[in-house]
């Protein structure tokens, strides 16, 4: 997988592994903290993560005249020390703000690269399991077909049973969940017409497309119940289960997006000459440690723009899976005619 060619590229840099290592003892901190509540807690996990957060702003600024590797530890140990009196300087101006817009900013730059690299990873392993599939000559219609039947009433069924479960509940909950469940089924619907037209034409089925609709609805799913966790409970009064698991998924698309842009390192250098990968990388870790290390400040975030940001997170999603998802299904055929050359 590409992205794991990445992770080991960018994992062959000491600083880039201090970072990671650093930002997510931050994350889990904050985890920990929303449990115990401590003063003294909060405010170290604010002095290390905000001082983090400087250092990468620093090494942001650097990369766009210098190359991150060619820099001297000393400078970087420098660098590192600045940041930390910076944090006690200017952290009220960075996490203690005023207005919802400063936050929602980078919480939106975020959620935006969340929402697109969820996606590719759910394109991405439908498409794998697919082409796994499709090397077995002799069964691979009948098990293609049956791969199609299988995810898509899967699909169908879990969507029931998530309705069922929201008819529960307050009727603007359930209305929410059921437009939402009713936008993917439309879009689910634009693209399976798209695959037939296809097969019609060319006689190539896209199979994976009935799991692809699976895992986007796990993640629309996801989508739902971390808004709802964050509206209904405190961070520290939901189960721990949730918690953890929630942190798992953003952990690891935290490193998929990053593995996935250094897998990218010769196009980048080709085709975007001022923006260097150490750029891109750095500037994606800025926006994540800022979101992480303002859940550790009081903020009061207006339910109105809470329900903007999660509506627009999916949205932004599903507009990718109906883009993207129309371009894999035309383009796909040529990657496996790649694959069964070889």
């Amino acid at each position: 997988m590409k992205f794991i060619s990445g992770l080991k590229e960018l994992f062959k840099k000491p600083l880039y592994v201090f970072i990671i290592s650093a930002f997510t003892l931050t994350w889990i901190l904050i985890i920990v903290n929303s449990y115990l509540s401590s003063i003294i807690l909060g405010l170290s996990v604010l002095i290390f993560g905000g001082s983090l957060l400087y250092f990468a702003m620093i090494l942001f600024l650097i990369s766009f005249i210098k190359p991150i590797n060619q820099l001297k530890s000393w400078f970087v140990f420098i660098i590192y020390l600045l940041s930390i009196i910076s944090t006690f300087i200017l952290n009220r101006i960075v996490f203690f703000i005023t207005s919802e817009l400063f936050f929602i900013i980078p919480l939106t730059i975020n959620q935006f690269f969340t929402a697109y690299f969820a996606f590719k990873i759910c394109m991405d392993s439908s498409t794998r399991v697919d082409d796994s599939l499709y090397t077995k000559k002799k069964s691979r219609i009948i098990i293609r077909l049956v791969e199609f039947c299988v995810f898509l009433l899967l699909n169908l069924w879990i969507s029931r049973i998530t309705l069922i479960f929201f008819s529960n509940t307050t009727i603007l909950l359930f209305l929410v969940v059921f437009s939402m469940l009713q936008v993917m089924f439309w879009v689910n619907v634009g693209l399976i017409v798209i695959v037939f037209i296809r097969l019609l034409v060319t006689k190539k089925f896209s199979a994976y497309i009935s799991l692809f609709f699976l895992l986007t609805l796990f993640y629309a799913l996801y989508i739902l119940f971390d808004y709802l966790f964050g509206a209904l409970f405190s961070s520290g009064s939901g189960g721990p289960i949730y918690v953890l698991i929630s942190f798992i998924v953003d952990w690891f698309l935290f490193l998929y997006i990053l593995g996935t842009v250094y897998s990218k390192i010769d196009y980048i250098q080709t085709k975007l000459k001022i923006l260097k990968v150490d750029t891109i990388a750095l500037f994606l870790i800025i926006m994540k440690i800022y979101v992480q290390v303002s859940k550790i400040v009081p903020k009061i975030v207006a339910e109105e723009i809470q329900i903007l940001h999660a509506g627009g997170l999916f949205v932004i999603f599903v507009f990718f899976n109906l883009l993207f998802g129309i371009h894999s299904i035309l383009a796909h055929k040529q990657k496996k005619e790649k694959n069964t050359k070889k």
